[in-house]
């Protein structure tokens, strides 16, 4: 019987201090990974990044935070950008990568990665349009084809033969 993972949420410094204290113990870096996934659940990290986090704290390293990196903040990817990016395109379908940056005041990397990998949106017949079903579409594909379902039961063979 196997095991199911323990716990279905938890953060980058949680997973982090775990690593330290069995790196301390001694603990080696793919046995620290195998313990996490039997804990967390197997995309908690990769093998390659506990080995990452093992040597590091054998360079001397204390702190399992972040360390503040240098460049600019993020100021174009906020919630309220992608709220009214969001907004903008539930208004008109046909907008351009280009229409949403200018009015926002963001480049275009920036309104491309919120409408493709926040938003999840995808251009279809030069509309926007989501790449996930909602739940409302998700039950009326269940509908239609449990209503097919029936169809072919009830008539049997006899609905292939008209075809």
């Amino acid at each position: 019987m196997e095991r199911r993972s323990v716990l279905n949420s938890w953060s980058k410094e949680e997973v982090r201090v775990v690593i330290r204290y069995e790196w301390a113990r001694r603990v080696s870096g793919t046995e620290i990974y195998n313990r996490l996934v039997e804990v967390y659940g197997p995309g908690v990290m990769s093998k390659q990044m506990v080995r990452r986090w093992c040597s590091t704290f054998n360079d001397g390293r204390q702190q399992v935070e972040d360390i503040p990196r240098a460049g600019r903040t993020r100021m174009a990817t906020t919630d309220a950008n992608v709220g009214k990016v969001d907004d903008m395109i539930r208004a008109n379908r046909r907008i351009t990568i280009d229409e949403v940056a200018e009015e926002l005041g963001i480049s275009h990397e920036r309104a491309q990665n919120i409408i493709h990998d926040i938003l999840r949106y995808r251009k279809v017949s030069a509309g926007w349009v989501p790449r996930q079903l909602t739940s409302t579409h998700q039950e009326q594909r269940m509908a239609v084809s449990l209503e097919h379902l029936v169809r072919g039961k009830s008539r049997g063979k006899a609905l292939w033969k008209q075809y």
